[in-house]
């Protein structure tokens, strides 16, 4: 797959008290645009339900570059900061460009799959492990080990 970017509008209830986006609304944005991601790779919601599995994230973290106001406009991109083999594991880096390019921020999250059912951590089915192999990788792109189920 080529690179996936989305532009996302601030909305009024994306804005603090101090005038600028909220520290959550980074995230809201980039959860939608990696979800937007997935549906047009043609692994969406309706998909994880069937499969009766979904996302499971142990970290995000938000580095914050330039303040951003209502109403800016947002591209949002996803990429592969880093992966176990199986792509079971993951980190997933988004950087928010205002309109002129300027880095707003970086976004990451770090995760993995869950069985809805058995509450344990999976691989992903291999439809879903070719999309996350295709995302384009970081620049700092890393190799993660494998879970020492699947070692």
């Amino acid at each position: 797959m080529t690179a996936f970017s989305k532009v996302v509008e601030v909305r009024w209830a994306d804005i603090d008290a101090n005038q600028h986006m909220r520290h959550s609304a980074y995230a809201d944005l980039c959860t939608h645009t990696r979800l937007e991601w997935l549906q047009a790779a043609g692994f969406g919601a309706d998909e994880f339900k069937r499969q009766g599995f979904g996302p499971v994230l142990f970290r995000e973290s938000t580095d914050y570059r330039r303040e951003v106001n209502l109403g800016e406009r947002l591209d949002i991109n996803v990429l592969i900061a880093a992966a176990s083999a199986d792509n079971s594991r993951w980190h997933i880096r988004q950087e928010m460009r205002k309109a002129d390019g300027t880095l707003a921020a970086v976004y990451e999250v770090a995760g993995a799959w869950l069985d809805l059912r058995s509450r344990k951590l999976i691989a992903p089915p291999p439809a879903l492990a070719a999309i996350l192999a295709a995302l384009p990788r970081s620049a700092d792109f890393a190799a993660l080990p494998l879970p020492q189920s699947a070692a």
